[in-house]
């Protein structure tokens, strides 16, 4: 293990037995979701494409995206979870449907901490997030999501992230993973909320690529709840460039990371 991964997993131990936190209130004993001095609660999301970090995760939104989340909060502000997802990767060669048989969905356990600093009004929220793909597994990597909420200013809220990988992203022998990204999010009269993200893919890269994998990738867009479920539509791209960038180490999958938008409606229950 490398001095910058030790450096990682210690930082990880540390933050996920920290105890510098005050939970949110504790809901009432009889609350139907009470679950071992905790609260269930699930999360669906319908759309038109799935996009993580610029990338579309259906083959530029050959299929609709489909996932939902089930998570056990303990009122200490630990949780416990899973994550199911379906996928349609491309084929990492000249494929005639250019899709990737083996990969059609993910499945994410994970595990984290969650709550406030003290009262200085920061937030944070730090979790173990395993990605599984069931009929590819040499493709499961897992990574450290780490957030951190700052004080609101007005109607405006700003999250900072760094997600560093555990293991190999992708399962591709000695690339390693970190994510920096800035989230906003401002709310607008009428109930709407305005919403963006700037990120930073940034890559530990074999000696045997070519081209730089790192990448830039942004959203923004609006959302409203409407009938107890939340509408978005959103904006994504990248600075990706064929012949710039060497994406997933082959050239015929630009398609992926075009720039698109997205129309989702999610729900919490």
């Amino acid at each position: 293990m490398n001095a910058r991964k030790k450096i990682l997993v210690a930082a990880t131990a540390t933050l996920l037995t920290s105890t510098c936190f005050a939970g949110e209130a504790p809901m009432a004993e009889n609350d139907p979701d009470r679950f071992l001095s905790g609260n269930l609660s699930t999360w669906v999301e319908l759309a038109t494409d799935y996009v993580f970090r610029g990338e579309s995760e259906t083959n530029d939104g050959e299929i609709p995206s489909a996932k939902i989340s089930l998570t056990w909060t303990h009122d200490s502000g630990v949780y416990v979870g899973a994550y199911y997802a379906n996928n349609l990767f491309p084929a990492d060669n000249d494929a005639a449907d250019n899709t990737n048989a083996k990969i059609n969905a993910i499945v994410g356990p994970y595990i984290g901490i969650a709550g406030d600093i003290v009262d200085s009004g920061f937030k944070y929220s730090s979790m173990l997030f395993q990605y599984i793909y069931p009929g590819d597994r040499d493709s499961d990597y897992l990574e450290m999501f780490n957030y951190m909420t700052l004080p609101s200013i007005g109607d405006f809220t700003a999250k900072l992230e760094f997600s560093p990988t555990l293991t190999d992203w992708f399962g591709v022998d000695g690339l390693q993973s970190y994510n920096y990204a800035v989230h906003g999010n401002y709310a607008l009269p009428a109930d709407v909320t305005l919403s963006a993200t700037y990120g930073f893919q940034e890559f530990d890269e074999p000696s045997s690529y070519s081209n730089s994998v790192d990448w830039q990738h942004w959203n923004v867009g609006v959302s409203k709840v409407l009938a107890g479920w939340n509408w978005d539509v959103r904006y994504h791209d990248t600075d990706i460039e064929k012949g710039k960038h060497d994406f997933y180490g082959f050239d015929h999958n630009y398609q992926i990371v075009d720039p698109r938008y997205v129309v989702a409606v999610s729900r919490s229950f």
